[in-house]
């Protein structure tokens, strides 16, 4: 079953992200810094009480992280265990560190997933699953998972830190950058150079719209994202002189591109985050797809903030009609 190419466009704002070598999203602004959450202690417990030769689906696999604790869990115990991650970004070269016993699939629906029914033992997804659509993804892992297999989901919560923090900076992006026209104009300052007809006028509105831009800034952790960018810009409008317009043209491409997949993925993990009355229904779709429900929980971090809810499910004998 393969994806169309709408399907593996879903994912491109991660793909890039993830063949960058990113390790995880679920970071935590402070003042030392930003400061990611570690999932390892839970996964490590949870993969560990399968049995030897059990068949494991990492949903929204990214980089394949859950996949590598997976099978760090399986050399512990002296198991071995048939680890298999997708994802609808590309991300089959995304970590070309994984062990053996890992296997990453790109381009992949979670609404469609390319596996026999009663493939799997069990099934994790750390932060994913909810940026589907979750009715049908639910379908499609009660479908995949044997009869008694478990499953471990980790999910954005929306009154989480992460969430909040994610969404801040969103708002910060949009007022320093969102109306600037910045970027519009240092490509016509370059377009002239480009073609042997520089002059001040787009050259004065490039460094006007990024003085601007750099007057928004507040000195806040919220801002330090658009706080690059500004920087990056503001390096151009001041030597704009210094640099071969083609190639500064090409960089603004990469440029706008990578500001758009951020943005992109920052809302939308603001907009796949569960409150409680989301999470309510989420599992009830997981009920009817044959999934229920053993554990739900929120989880802190050791200073004691959200970060998200932990859920647990069981697959039952059949699935129910979806209603």
């Amino acid at each position: 079953m393969s994806p169309s190419p709408s399907e593996k466009r879903r994912g491109w704002h991660w793909s890039d992200y993830w063949r960058s070598g990113r390790t995880d999203v679920m970071t935590v602004q402070t003042a030392a810094g930003p400061v990611a959450f570690d999932t390892r202690p839970i996964w490590t417990e949870w993969f560990a009480a399968f049995e030897t030769g059990a068949a494991l689906l990492d949903l929204a696999t990214g980089n394949g992280q859950v996949a590598g604790y997976a099978s760090g869990a399986a050399a512990a115990g002296g198991k071995t265990f048939a680890i298999t991650g997708v994802d609808y970004a590309e991300v089959e070269a995304a970590n070309p560190r994984l062990p053996a016993d890992c296997r990453l699939m790109g381009g992949v629906a979670l609404e469609k997933l390319p596996f026999p029914a009663a493939a799997f033992d069990g099934a994790a997804s750390q932060f994913g699953i909810e940026y589907a659509d979750t009715r049908a993804a639910l379908q499609e892992l009660g479908r995949v998972l044997k009869p008694e297999g478990r499953t471990l989901m980790l999910i954005h919560h929306a009154d989480s830190v992460i969430t909040r923090q994610t969404a801040d900076q969103i708002a910060a992006y949009d007022a320093v950058l969102g109306r600037s026209g910045a970027i519009r104009h240092a490509r016509r300052a370059f377009t002239a150079h480009l073609r042997g007809s520089p002059s001040s006028g787009p050259e004065d509105a490039l460094r006007e719209a990024v003085q601007r831009a750099a007057g928004r800034l507040a000195p806040t952790a919220a801002f330090e994202p658009v706080r690059y960018m500004v920087g990056y810009l503001d390096d151009l409008a001041r030597r704009i002189a210094s640099y071969e317009p083609e190639s500064a043209l090409a960089r603004l491409d990469v440029f706008e591109a990578g500001n758009a997949a951020w943005r992109h993925r920052q809302q939308s993990q603001t907009l796949a985050a569960l409150d409680g009355p989301g999470l309510d229904a989420f599992v009830q779709r997981a009920a009817r797809a044959g999934l229920e429900l053993t554990e739900r929980a929120e989880i802190t971090d050791a200073g004691g903030q959200l970060i998200g809810w932990r859920t647990a499910f069981r697959k039952t004998s059949t699935l129910r009609p979806p209603g």
